[in-house]
């Protein structure tokens, strides 16, 4: 107990700092982490699957195509506010890249929608909270080079059509219409709009 109190007295007031900074920090910094590159979604109505067998194929899809350090993950965000539920995403990452997919029932349908993410770097972000200068600093610095847009579009390329494909196996197997040409294309973000 003397331990404790020992501690507490000589170190708690910059433990106590240290956990104030860093929450501030991830405040502060949350919100602009990720900038979206593009997204895709659909609703395949009357049908029914489960959300668990979809990832499953779609994570051997993308192992298929020997893309080196594809990680992938279940993580679990917001639908809303810190108080709402979460919904179950599956995340692929790839270099600064993360993919974020959710296939979930939807009424009578299956939905499924993805995101490709940018993720930013510390740097990025505390340049870019520099008031006046901070976004002039931030395309001097980190200029989005076509470099970092063809791999993003490689890697989108290839994420999309693993998609598609379990889409196309899931539904062919029970006899639903394939998706249309206009309803297979991604929607590209303006990129170059800050």
């Amino acid at each position: 107990m003397r331990e404790l109190e020992y501690f507490f007295e000589n170190y708690g007031i910059g433990l106590i700092t240290l956990i104030v900074v860093f929450v501030f920090i991830r405040v502060l910094f949350k919100s602009n982490a990720k900038n979206y590159h593009s997204r895709w979604n659909t609703l395949i109505d009357n049908f029914s699957y489960s959300s668990e067998d979809f990832y499953k194929q779609l994570i051997e899809e993308l192992q298929s195509h020997g893309i080196k350090n594809l990680r992938t993950k279940y993580v679990f965000l917001k639908e809303g506010n810190a108080f709402s539920s979460k919904r179950t995403y599956l995340r692929v990452t790839w270099k600064d890249y993360d993919y974020d997919i959710c296939a979930a029932p939807f009424g009578n349908g299956f939905f499924i929608s993805w995101w490709l993410l940018y993720k930013n770097s510390f740097w990025q972000l505390l340049l870019f909270r520099l008031p006046f200068v901070g976004s002039w600093l931030v395309k001097k610095l980190f200029p989005i080079t076509y470099y970092k847009l063809d791999t993003a579009s490689m890697f989108m390329g290839y994420a999309q059509s693993s998609v598609l494909k379990i889409v196309d196996t899931i539904t062919n197997n029970k006899g639903i219409k394939a998706l249309s040409e206009n309803e297979r294309k991604p929607v590209l973000k303006d990129i170059f709009n800050r």
